[in-house]
């Protein structure tokens, strides 16, 4: 067990007295300068109005610290707000929000923003304790953003994504660290030096504890701690069973372009970083198996042809296309619609960029991805992973959403809710839409609750887990999932958030970067987890690690099953595994593969809107999308 320094700094007094004048509110009836919070009165929440001074009918309160914890939060915000309000580039982005309670203070100015720390009130949970959560972040100006706002190499230097000379920075954590300890040195001391009530000046200790490592499993169920090296001593776990035909997909004049990719993929341009797809993959790569097709465009006419011809094959076909980079509007465009075009009549397809091409260096080291995503769109497993305990189905949900204008000129959200299939070991099963229409319609929660149900019952599976990044509601969803189902199957339901506000620092090692699959309790319910960092048998920092993720244990059919600490860790134990399971590359981004495969689906169904291009059927037993 060790601690892990989080980033909130706990006030020196719990014992903060805080005292409002409340009277019970009239139903429906929210007025103006008021607030409204729950507090639970005889084992029932009833909704209090809120004054900060005495008036008629109001009675006082004094707020224990532990209890309302929203109306805690607003009166400290309040309190820090009033402490800072000398301090020079303090500031506040959407004050309008009733339920803001962030405050900026600008660090550094630079030519493309601000460097700043943000700090807002949090209760620890876990520690019953009171602080402020602390972070770094750029803000970009406001005449970047109105000229069309892309990221470039100076912002992501500013923002520690790059290190100064424009390289992957290893440095992150420790860049995050300094620009805390800068705010905690030079601004934090004026803030306390008018508040009633201390902030801390160190980090705040959490103990915590480690996961296993992730263990790849390959054909004849041979084990190793990494998928590259697994593949390079073993066979694929399941090799593509029908014979395959590469398409080679490219404008004549980009030729040399082709061929390039071509050597790469067979092994022959850098045979130390990549031996090719046959020796790795062990599928035949051979000029009998690759075709090539030269076309003047990528026009309508000419796209629907190759399509026709692959129909026609008698072999399983997967498409290679070659088209520019996504630099503008009209290349990414183009690389979304033939995306579409082809995903659309079912055919999964390749497209690779002309950039990464020509770049040697870049091609050099993406050349086992490329492969690595063209084995698994063709039908090949390249791996699964060993499971924390005996495998179980695990329901991947995700959604996209638009805003569209109906006749009567009223504006409504319309949603694609869906699933992405895979068990605990993250074999790809399938991928189907659960639910579409106006996400405030009964019909459209009607058919996404017996959609869920019938992939549970159909399933035979004992025990499920939904992972899913957002929260399902209990009443809409889930309880009526439940009524649904055989009352024996174990359902748990986690959300898995990339976007969390926490980070953590491991004092003790290289770095700052705590151990992979380090996690540490938030709350009851809540838990930070790293799905990367350094190893301990090498404490080496050899990439930019990212930041850690929240997992909330959301909701089960069994209360019994989260009060118990080991069936909660093996759940989490298997949401690191399922993030080893990503087949879009060997060292892709490290989120399960559960929310990862829905990110990248609502990424192509938001470009498939954006571009008009016709609603399809996304539903494929081969992983399109990757």
């Amino acid at each position: 067990m060790r601690n892990i320094l989080l980033n909130f700094l706990k006030f020196q007094n719990q014992d903060f007295n805080t005292t409002v004048f409340r009277k019970q509110a009239e139903a429906g009836v929210f007025r103006e300068g008021f607030s409204y919070y729950d507090f639970e009165v005889d084992g029932r929440n009833v909704k209090y109005e809120i004054s900060n001074k005495e008036l008629e009918g109001y009675t006082s309160f004094t707020l224990p610290s532990y209890l309302s914890v929203g109306l805690v939060s607003k009166k400290l915000y309040e309190k820090i707000i009033e402490a800072s309000n000398q301090i020079s580039g303090r500031f506040i982005l959407h004050s309008e929000k009733e339920y803001n309670r962030r405050i900026h203070f600008e660090i550094e100015m630079h030519p493309k923003g601000r460097k700043c720390v943000w700090i807002e009130p949090y209760f620890l949970k876990s520690k019953q304790v009171w602080g402020i959560l602390v972070g770094f972040q750029f803000i970009v100006s406001q005449n970047i953003l109105n000229a069309g706002y892309k990221i470039d190499r100076d912002i992501q230097i500013a923002s520690g994504s790059l290190n100064a000379r424009g390289l992957s920075n290893l440095d992150f954590y420790l860049f995050k660290y300094n620009h805390i300890a800068t705010f905690v040195k030079n601004i934090l001391p004026n803030i306390n030096s008018t508040l009633d009530n201390q902030i801390s000046t160190t980090l705040f200790p959490v103990e915590s504890h480690l996961l296993d490592a992730k263990q790849y499993v390959f054909k004849e169920n041979r084990v190793d701690s990494s998928s590259y090296y697994g593949l390079s001593k073993y066979a694929p776990l399941q090799t593509v069973t029908n014979e395959t035909i590469f398409y080679f997909i490219y404008r004549k004049s980009d030729r040399g372009i082709a061929v390039n990719l071509l050597k790469g993929l067979r092994g022959e341009s850098h045979p130390n970083t990549f031996t090719g797809i046959q020796k790795f993959f062990k599928i035949p790569f051979t000029n009998d198996h690759i075709k090539g097709f030269a076309l003047d465009d990528y026009s309508e006419p000419n796209i629907s042809k190759i399509v026709e011809d692959i129909k026609a094959e008698s072999n399983n076909v997967l498409p290679v296309i070659i088209t520019n980079s996504k630099k503008d509007e009209s290349d990414d465009k183009l690389y979304f619609s033939l995306k579409h075009h082809f995903t659309n009549e079912g055919i999964p397809c390749q497209v690779v960029t002309k950039d990464l091409i020509v770049n040697d260096n870049a091609l050099k080291f993406s050349l086992g991805n490329i492969a690595l995503q063209m084995f698994a769109k063709a039908g090949g497993i390249p791996w699964k992973m060993k499971p924390a305990t005996t495998e179980y189905l695990i329901i991947g949900i995700g959604q996209s959403y638009n805003i569209e204008t109906t006749e009567e000129g009223n504006k409504v959200e319309k949603n694609i809710t869906y699933s992405v299939l895979t068990d605990s070991s993250g074999i790809f099963k399938d991928l189907q839409v659960l639910s579409e229409g106006i996400s405030m319609d009964d019909s459209y929660y009607t058919k996404l609750v017996n959609n869920i149900a019938g992939i549970i019952n159909k399933g035979k599976y004992k025990k499920i887990a939904i992972h899913t990044p957002f929260r399902l509601s209990k009443d809409k969803v889930l309880e009526r999932v439940v009524k649904l189902i055989d009352p024996s199957i174990e359902l748990s339901v986690l959300v898995i958030n990339d976007k969390t506000d926490f980070f953590g620092f491991d004092a003790s090692n290289n770095g700052l970067v705590p151990f992979e699959s380090t996690f540490l309790k938030l709350s009851a319910q809540e838990y930070l987890v790293w799905f990367e960092g350094v190893q301990p048998s090498n404490p080496k920092i050899t990439k930019r690690f990212g930041n850690p993720l929240s997992i909330k244990f959301w909701y089960t059919n069994n209360i019994e099953l989260f009060k118990d600490i080991d069936y909660k860790e093996s759940l989490l134990q298997d949401c690191i595994n399922l993030s080893g399971a990503n087949w879009r590359g060997f060292k892709a981004k490290q989120l399960p593969v559960s929310v990862f495969y829905c990110q990248r689906i609502s990424e192509f169904i938001g470009k498939f809107r954006k571009y008009e291009l016709s609603h399809i059927e996304i539903n494929n037993l081969k992983p399109w999308f990757l």
